[in-house]
């Protein structure tokens, strides 16, 4: 038994019985479970119940048994003062409050169907290979689905805001300076995202603006704070780099980054941080006010910026610095469409959507219009959950994928889920 199939009990009050009992037998007549609590204090929040006919309102408090009330040390502990019920599994102990009366307390294995506790027992508590939702997917109604996807990236994009809030606070409320970390980032893949990410936080965004008249300087800035120049430069190119840092260097005391390696190791040559950096010089070297370009788009999918790149010739037969074999046929390094994507999901969508928050208007219709217009992401989450028999077809199912996977699924939080719900309350 674990204490979240207790919250599904009382949140949905899945009692045999409408008039329960505190162990002290004053009858209770729940009006209003509340609010669940997320945050520190109390499981619920401004709940109405009447006890032996009096009304009260304020938090309820659920344990496995009452004794987890001393475990968790609520007693020395002022915010579960308001605690108007001890709602538990077994009352193995009497709680008093600091008046010397006992908090009114109720044992909810007297008020569950031992139907349904066999239930919750099969499908949620025995280790399987398998999640326990996996042979109900395939009957689980579309609508709901769609529904609980939209929630679900909801909750990924509030995970998101909270960074990106913290970014901006501390880069002087520059919306743009924060798109270009997040951007950053994103050109950096798993592999590299996060040395991409602290080379754009390794200068002001200010030194980005002054030099993105010139494209060779974006270049030199990149790669320089990256250490990526090789020893010896014998071309003109790399040299004409190597000198250009380090005026920038001079010029604005920039300082390498450090503790971030870069690899080429696991990458496609496509994907290498040599060819991604000079996309990202390129990017920015024509759009500096990337955020304000992209409000203006009614949709994310057709952004000229992304799509009119001009990376400096000499990469267009070569991956890495004085490549000593040359491509025969030249590439010229334009964004994929599936790298677009990426980008419009992994930096675009969720700095416009903390930016909507701060402007204080509301873009949800437009934002899940851009999700379902980008075509499903590909990845092992994916294909495992579609192998369940999840209907995905865009990217808001795969992002909503990401988000169950992570914070329900892994944990096995199945009665917080809306699949898991679903699952209990038809097999009741």
């Amino acid at each position: 038994m674990k204490e979240a199939f207790l919250h599904y009990l009382w949140r949905y009050r899945k009692f045999d019985s409408p008039l329960l009992q505190t162990t002290a037998g004053d009858p209770v007549l729940v009006i209003d479970p509340g609010q669940p609590n997320e945050e520190a204090g109390p499981d619920f929040t401004i709940a109405q119940v009447q006890i032996g006919g009096i009304h009260f309102v304020g938090a309820v408090e659920i344990h496995l048994k009452a004794s987890g009330w001393y475990h968790h040390k609520h007693h020395n502990d002022p915010a579960y003062d308001s605690v108007i019920l001890h709602v538990v599994w077994e009352a193995d102990v009497d709680i008093p409050m600091n008046s010397g009366e006992l908090i009114p307390t109720v044992a909810l294995q007297n008020y569950t169907s031992p139907t349904l506790v066999a239930t919750y027992k099969h499908l949620f508590l025995k280790h399987k290979p398998q999640l326990p939702c996996a042979p109900f997917i395939v009957d689980f109604p579309s609508p709901l689905w769609k529904q609980w996807r939209e929630r679900l990236y909801v909750e990924r994009l509030q995970e998101r805001t909270q960074q990106i809030n913290s970014r901006w606070l501390l880069l002087g409320k520059d919306w743009e300076a924060v798109l270009f970390e997040r951007i950053a980032r994103a050109f950096g893949l798993n592999q590299n995202g996060a040395a991409f990410e602290k080379m754009a936080q390794s200068f002001p965004f200010s030194i980005l603006r002054k030099i993105a008249v010139n494209q060779q300087d974006v270049e030199a800035l990149l790669y320089g704070q990256l250490q990526m120049f090789p020893k010896e430069c014998g071309d003109d190119y790399t040299h004409q780099l190597r000198n250009q840092y380090r005026f920038l260097q001079s010029k604005y005391a920039l300082k390498y980054v450090t503790g971030e390696r870069i690899t080429f190791g696991r990458l496609r040559p496509d994907n290498f941080p040599t060819i991604r950096l000079a996309q990202l010089a390129s990017l920015y070297s024509r759009s500096p006010a990337l955020l304000s370009t992209i409000l203006l788009q009614k949709e994310l999918t057709e952004i000229k910026a992304f799509q009119s790149l001009q990376v400096n010739p000499y990469w267009h037969r070569r991956y890495q610095f004085e490549a000593v074999h040359l491509m025969k046929k030249p590439k010229n390094r334009q964004l994929s469409p599936s790298f677009q994507s990426l980008l419009v999901l992994n930096a675009l969508l969720p700095v416009v959507y903390a930016y909507s928050q701060w402007e204080g208007r509301d873009r949800s219709e437009w934002l899940f219009d851009q999700l379902e217009s980008l075509p499903l992401e590909h990845n092992k989450w994916v294909s495992e959950y579609k192998g369940m028999g999840f209907l995905l077809e865009s990217a808001l199912d795969s992002q909503a994928v990401l988000q169950l996977q992570k914070e329900y699924c892994y944990n096995r939080h199945c009665l917080k889920c809306a699949v898991g719900f679903h699952i209990l309350k038809q097999t009741q």
